[in-house]
Formats: structure tokens, sequence, C-alpha cells
């Protein structure tokens, strides 16, 4: 169905005198809206409101049929063409037949479905969409404006003078705001429509700007000494129990997992991995133990179970744990295994050994897991990169680069993470349950090259040579010992204003000596330092015993 505006019809164009009568023009239309049966009474209703000012002819309705031509049988009228897209109609046809001079006239056509009037015929543009909402982006950048609405579409040409527009344009939706500064941004809304051709609607009013919150979230503090480390307690005061371990985001909450000590000995057996929760990665709280000791096995009594770390398969979204298990020497029937779950801090089911699909194992003690979007390794003491299969549950080569060792001959407590376009590996060197001076490498890809760097923290003494009575050299065990700790894990953590690499190093009991080392693991406290990156190198170059780690913002602060 047509709509008429009120505002596009024209009387005098109609019936002259008519001007002042609008029921006269109503009655006049009414009476063609019957003739033409095509009409509804939708415009009689809206014709009552007709103004016979500022308006001027648009398209004609077609125009009056022959006469009719002589002929034996009564006249008939002839009868009008319908109106061509120019706003003519066709003429009537001579189908009259007349006794004498023929029949009378043919009616008038139907109205004319009209091209494109002009500007004088005041239509109406049809609906004039506006532009969506402005997004704030950056960092201390405002919300962009709304991008322009679309152009009203011509009005339709209705024939006898009556030239309906379409309706005004709508405004843009709300711009969301930016962030600036840490304050609420500010953001127009979006720009009107565009008005319609030829004289079509109105652009709409913009939209609201609605201004951005501030761009920050949880705010941790972290508070340590270096001699002593960071104590975290749970929602129910016990220290938190879990090293060696990994720390996986789901949503907004960050998930770290570890190896649970019992205070009850100091054999350091498997007795199960333990989860603990936070969303600002300093209040855990106690999820429970997520793989027990299994009655027998690879996880049983009397057996070494160590580094755990999860990962979500970026195929299937599992969540698969791995670990490696090992006899109480620690070398005999050592090899990785894992275990699995739907949920990230669900009780995982042991599956056992990981293997190729030749059957055969990865044979080794200290390692790792992660994932770079859309592959999946396990990493492994001494250089191994195991490239999983896309379920996760199997590996597809083992690959060794030895440069990711350093001077080492070998390194351990792997830990590797990617920020931007380069994967770092940071190893340990092989002192048991004591802090050494971490060392890093680089590399474009996992496949390497990798490029040996260096320390990650001071070391004052780079001696490589063993003193009589020492255990190692200096350049291993000098003072700083990477803020005595061994590193077990690097979690990003990405906010608004930008992403800072905590890195997480296990400070064991016992670790600045060596009579006692690694006997009360379950007195371990945690090392949480931010990575200070220059290019694409990175450091330790001081201790924080007390820092603050803005989450939601992504920026970290003393």
């Amino acid at each position: 169905m047509v709509r008429v505006s009120a505002g596009g019809l024209c009387p005098a164009a109609l019936f002259a005198g008519d001007e002042k009568d609008p029921l006269r023009v109503l009655f006049v239309i009414g009476r063609d809206v019957v003739q033409g049966g095509s009409l509804t009474l939708t415009w009689i209703a809206t014709l009552a409101v007709v103004s016979a000012t500022n308006c001027s002819p648009a398209a004609s309705g077609g125009a009056a049929g022959h006469p009719g031509g002589a002929g034996a049988t009564p006249a008939t009228d002839g009868a009008g063409g319908v109106g061509s897209d120019d706003g003519h109609g066709a003429a009537g046809s001579a189908a009259g037949r007349a006794l004498a001079g023929g029949g009378t006239a043919g009616s008038a056509g139907l109205l004319a479905t009209g091209g494109w009037p002009s500007a004088t015929s005041m239509p109406l543009g049809g609906f004039s969409s506006g532009g969506s909402a402005g997004t704030g982006t950056s960092p201390g950048s405002s919300g962009g404006s709304g991008s322009l609405g679309s152009g009203g579409g011509a009005g339709t040409s209705m024939g006898m003078g009556a030239s309906p527009g379409g309706r005004p344009g709508q405004g843009g939706l709300t711009a969301s705001g930016g962030r600036a500064g840490g304050e609420s941004g500010q953001a127009g809304g979006g720009a009107g429509g565009e008005s319609g051709q030829a004289g079509g609607g109105a652009g709409g009013n913009g939209g609201t700007g609605q201004g951005g919150s501030a761009c920050s979230g949880p705010i941790a503090t972290f508070a340590g000494t270096l001699a002593t480390g960071i104590a975290f307690t749970d929602q129910q005061g016990n220290p938190v129990n879990a090293h060696g371990g990994g720390i996986i985001k789901v949503g907004d909450t960050y998930y770290l997992h570890g190896e649970y000590f019992l205070g009850t000995t100091t054999d350091n057996n498997f007795n199960g991995f333990a989860m603990y929760s936070a969303r600002d990665l300093a209040s855990w709280q106690w999820e429970g133990m997520i793989l027990p000791q299994q009655a027998s096995g690879q996880l049983g009594p009397n057996r070494k179970g160590e580094r755990p770390h999860i990962i979500q398969c970026p195929s299937t979204g599992e969540f698969v744990l791995y670990a490696h298990s090992a006899d109480v020497t620690y070398q005999v029937d050592k090899e990785v295994v894992y275990a699995t779950s739907p949920t990230v801090n669900g009780t995982y089911t042991f599956q056992g050994s990981l293997t190729n699909s030749s059957g055969v194992v990865a044979a080794h003690s200290d390692m790792s897991a992660l994932t770079d979007g859309s592959s999946a390794y396990v990493v492994t003491e001494s250089g191994h990169v195991y490239p999983l299969a896309a379920d996760c549950h199997s590996w597809l080569s083992d690959n060794t680069y030895s440069a990711v060792n350093g001077d080492s001959g070998g390194s351990e407590a792997p830990t590797v993470f990617k920020a931007g376009s380069t994967y770092y590996w940071i190893g340990s060197y092989k002192t048991g349950w004591r802090a050494n001076n971490n060392f890093y490498s680089t590399a474009p890809a996992m496949t390497g090259p990798w490029t040996y760097q260096g320390f990650i923290a001071p070391v004052t003494d780079t001696s490589t040579t063993t003193e009589p009575g020492a255990p190692d050299p200096p350049e291993q065990i000098s003072d700083q010992r990477t803020w005595l700790s061994q590193t077990t894990w690097v979690t990003p953590v990405a906010g608004c204003r930008g992403t800072t690499y905590l890195f997480w190093g296990d400070h064991w009991d016992g670790d600045q000596d060596t009579t006692a080392p690694g006997e009360h693991n379950n007195l371990a406290t945690y090392v949480f330092q931010p990575l200070v990156f220059t290019g694409t190198s990175i450091f330790m170059p001081s201790y924080l015993s007390s820092w603050q780690l803005d989450v939601g913002a992504g920026t970290w602060s003393e």
C-alpha cells in the first residue's frame, strides 16, 4: 500500500477553485479511488488533512480516453490507460460506439506511478537509516563518530498531483565511548541520515554519545621480601600449595595448578596435582585436587609426578594436563604422561603415557606444554620440542634445539611462551631443588632457529670455575639466582592499555644453602615479577618486594 502525505497533495493542480475546499478534494479523490479500483480507504482517511498551499503538481494522471467512434450500439466510455514512469497515462481506448456523433470521452487513466519528480513537488525521501555506532579504540582516545546514514529514497509520485515523500531519516546509533587516561571517554553519537532525493526527508538526529567505562579491573598487590618470596594463602587462610606448574586463563579467571607437597614427609613422592583460581592472580581460591594419586601405576604410590601443565587443545577444546612421571630415583621409567577433563577445574582422568603413533614414549623428566593459538607442543629438558597431534593425545615428532641450553650442557624447568611474533624459552641450570641463574633464548617460530640471549636477571659473578667445596660455579648460583627462584611459567596479562608478562618462579625452601634443599617443599613460596621488555629482550633488572598489577589494564606499577 502506498501512503500519501498531505504535504505532497496539490488541490490547485486538480480542480480549479477547490483550493479552499478540502472536503471537495476528498470527494473528487474518493471518486477516482473507487473508479480506479487500486487505491484503499487509507488514502481517503489521509487525504482529509489536505492543505492547498505550497505545492506544485508532480506526475499527472493518464490522459483522457479518445472519443468513441460512430456505431450502432449505445455509447460506452473509453477506459484511460495506466500512467507510465514519466507521469502520463496512455490514451483511453476507442471502445465506444454511438448512434450519432460517437460516444462520450473516455475517463482519465489510473494514477501514474511516478518517476523522479522535481523538488518543487515536495516528495519526502524514503526511510533514511542513520549510521552505526562509533566505537572507542585505543587507550586515551574517544569514541569515533557514527557513520553517515544512507540517503532517503525518492518520493513515489502519485498522479493527480499527489506526491508523497518518504519519511525522515533516522539518526545513527549511540556511539560507545573510548577511554582516556583512566577516565570515562566521551563519544558523539552517529551522524544523522542524509536527506532523501528530490526534497526527501531531512537527516535524522545524531545519537547521544555514551562515555566508556574506566579501563581497569582487579588490582593485585604482590608483597614479599627477596629472602622469603610471596607466601600466598587461599580463602581459608591455608598456604597455596601448587608448585612446578602453570597458569591457564579461562574467561576472566586464572587457574594456577602444580604439585601438592605434604608436610609429613620429605620424600617428595607424588601426592596429587592441586588447583587454585583467582581473577587478580593474588586472591587465590582452592579449587581442589584435580588429579589425585592413583591406586597404582605411573602416578600411584611411591612414584614421582612433577611439572603439571594444562592447555586447552586448539582443535577440540578439551583440557589436557601433561606431567612427567618416574620412579623414586627420577631415572627409571621416566616419561611424559597426560590426563584429560572437559572442564578446566574438573577432576582429570589419567590416560597414561604420551606416545607417538608407534607407541614410543617421550622419555624425559622436566617438561612443560603450551599452545600458540593454532598448534600445541610439549617441551622438555635439554631442548626437545614435541608437536602434538590434532587431538593433543599423541606427539608427532621429536625435535632438539641445543641452543636453548646455553652453556648448561642440558637445561631443565623449561618455560616457553610467545610475545608478539617472538618465542621465548627460559631454562634453568640443573641444581636440584636450589635456585640458580636462569637464562633464555628466542626464535621466530617454535621450529627455530633458536638463539641464546643470556640471563633474565642480574648476575654479578659470571665465573664458570667451580671453587673447591662449592657445588656449582658462581655463574650458576651467584647471589641473585633469578631472585632466588627457578622458572616454571610466564603468564601474559592482557588488558586495555597493554600486556604484562608475569614471571612465576618457585622459591624452594632451603634454596639458599645445600643442607636440606627440597626436603620441605610444602613450605615453598612464590616469586611473581614483571618481565621488562626492551625490543625483544627480556629482563628482571631488580627485585620488587612490593608492586601492583592492574589486571584490567594489563599494566603494573611499584
